[in-house]
């Protein structure tokens, strides 16, 4: 249906155009900003833009999260298997047959009419996917692309080639704003604003400039759009979409929110090593625990192995010690048993499943607009609470779904900066920006929906200071830049919550973390993703595409050394 109606509108938008060949006085004499039928048609076309968009970024951090350990790796046991090439259809659709047509169709028609609005925030979304595309999947059509039958396969272009399209893309977008004509209606990130956009548009160019950095990237390009002012550095700026919590017809939750708080418990599971990370890789526990995730089970070690089945299985060998091991606050995660219930899975753990939806831990308050977590730490023998704590009641628990999708956030700029302070020779003072960095996330975590928070379980000042000021110890006992970078790098991952994309590449550019959890098997011929596997719907339907025989072809900016495990 929706696709009936957005051919529809673009069909009436031709009739429009043609209609207003002929026009020349009235049309120079129009008011930009005034609301006309062809400017009522393109805000249309908008939101289904924007509908999309955050669709296409839920669909890449869903397949990126789990190779980063942020949930669970649980589609196979080894990186080559964890997904096939249909699991990046829906990706790959909503890119080429959605969104990148109906931005063409609002640059090409807001260009005619003088619109810079609608061009400068839609060169600036379509820059987004072709970074993001490239970052996936390395070289990917464009230059033949979007001409139907008369290219009906059209051949890839070179990564890098894109790479620079999307930064020419950019700074057009840039000219754009800098004199903004038309104010675009049903904006669903930033309510219409050119200048907000333009913060936008010169903080993924700072991006663009660290993750280029090995093959060209500047900065003191860096430091010059830093100088401007205008970039998102503070929380108010953050590039994100808001949910709402209207249950059906639509259901505007979400989606982590839907899958897991109406009924039989959640689809997802957590990633072990993450959730220890947040409580027993430091001394303090990370302020952001409790929001993040939502146990519905305060106690695992009453569980039979029919339900958990690792529960009697050996440490694996070829492991470091210092993992969690079966659930994230099991013995070896958490040995003097202070904390309970963080049921997940380790990285690589693709075994069936068992009867434990109703207690393995859920998606929590941030970002899926799910429950806070007001359990204790941990209830010893715990047997009566068993389906107490679950959260499948209808849709009833939480924030019932009012979360957000994050796409960049303040906090990861001054991560970005910091990673340049440090590589880039930008003279940025990396560790005030990665205590910058530390509070904004942490600020913006702990004020989140806050009506739904028992204040009981809320830490308190003293207690985020703590936590911070041990990462910036950490930082300051680093031998060199590079284990400064991995400390970095480290945070920026946890911040990143619910966004899967960055911290894969920022793996792939840096290496860092260095100390994450390995797959539980081991295999010589399975290593980290360079790139992911072209989607079956381009393979199959274009002549000139062919699968690609592993993942290890990498992108052109992934100049790293070795391989990641």
């Amino acid at each position: 249906m929706k696709n009936i109606l957005k051919y529809g509108f673009m069909a009436l938008l031709a009739l429009v155009i043609a209609g207003c060949q002929n026009v020349e006085l009235d049309e120079l004499l129009d008011n930009p900003n005034s609301v006309t039928p062809d400017k009522a048609e393109l805000d249309l076309v908008f939101n289904a833009i924007m509908l999309d968009f955050k669709d296409f970024v839920d669909e890449v951090s869903d397949e990126t999260m789990p190779y980063v350990r942020m949930t669970a790796m649980d589609g196979g046991y080894f990186y080559n298997n964890q997904d096939g090439p249909v699991n990046f259809n829906f990706m790959w659709q909503l890119a080429y047959f959605d969104l990148m047509p109906d931005l063409n169709l609002v640059i090409d028609n807001g260009t005619e009419r003088g619109l810079t609005t609608y061009t400068g925030i839609a060169k600036t979304m379509k820059a987004y996917l072709l970074f993001t595309l490239v970052d996936l999947y390395g070289n990917i059509p464009y230059t033949e692309a979007f001409q139907g039958v008369v290219v009906p396969s059209p051949k890839a272009d070179e990564d890098q080639a894109v790479y620079t399209e999307a930064f020419n893309l950019l700074t057009s977008a840039l000219a754009d704003f800098s004199d903004p004509k038309g104010s675009l209606s049903g904006d669903l990130y930033y309510n219409g604003g050119a200048a907000a956009w333009e913060k936008l548009a010169n903080t993924l160019l700072i991006r663009y400039h660290v993750s280029t950095r090995q093959v060209g990237g500047s900065g003191a390009a860096i430091n010059t759009i830093v100088g401007t002012g205008k970039i998102i550095d503070q929380t108010a700026e953050d590039f994100q979409f808001q949910y709402g919590n209207n249950r059906a017809t639509p259901d505007s939750r979400h989606p982590y929110y839907s899958d897991g708080y109406e009924n039989g418990g959640p689809g997802w599971y957590m990633s072990n090593y993450m959730m220890w990370q947040m409580f027993g890789d430091k001394d303090n526990e990370d302020p952001r625990l409790r929001y993040y995730f939502r146990r519905q089970d305060g106690w695992e070690d009453n569980e039979n192995q029919f339900t958990l089945d690792c529960t009697t299985a050996p440490y694996p060998q070829q492991w470091a010690d210092g993992y969690p091991w079966c659930t994230a606050s099991g013995d070896f995660g958490d040995p003097a048993g202070e904390y309970g219930g963080y049921w997940g899975r380790n990285h690589g753990n693709a075994d069936g499943i068992p009867p434990d939806d109703l207690k393995r831990t859920a998606w929590g308050l941030y970002p899926a607009g799910g429950a806070f977590d007001n359990l204790p730490k941990s209830i010893p023998d715990e047997d009566t609470g068993d389906n107490t704590w679950q959260v499948s009641n209808g849709g009833s628990d939480g924030a019932r779904g009012a979360g957000i999708q994050p796409v960049f956030l303040a906090s990861w700029t001054h991560f970005l900066l910091a990673e340049a302070a440090l590589t880039m020779n930008t003279g940025g003072d990396a560790r005030a920006l990665l205590e910058a960095a530390l509070n904004l996330s942490i600020s913006k975590v702990m004020n989140f929906n806050t009506a739904v928070v028992v204040a009981d379980f809320v830490p308190t000042p003293e207690a985020v200071a703590a936590y911070v000021n041990e990462v910036l110890a950490r930082y300051d006992a680093a031998a060199d830049d590079e284990a400064r970078l991995d400390v970095v790098m480290n945070e920026y991952r946890l911040a990143c919550h619910g966004n899967g994309l960055e911290p894969f590449n920022s793996y792939r550019r840096t290496g860092y973390p260095s100390a994450m959890e390995p797959t539980r098997e081991t295999s010589a011929t399975s290593f980290f993703p360079r790139t992911f596997w072209y989607p079956a719907v381009y393979v199959n339907f274009n002549a000139n595409a062919s699968q690609r025989q592993d993942l290890n072809g990498r992108v052109f900016w992934d100049t790293k050394p070795g391989d990641l495990k």
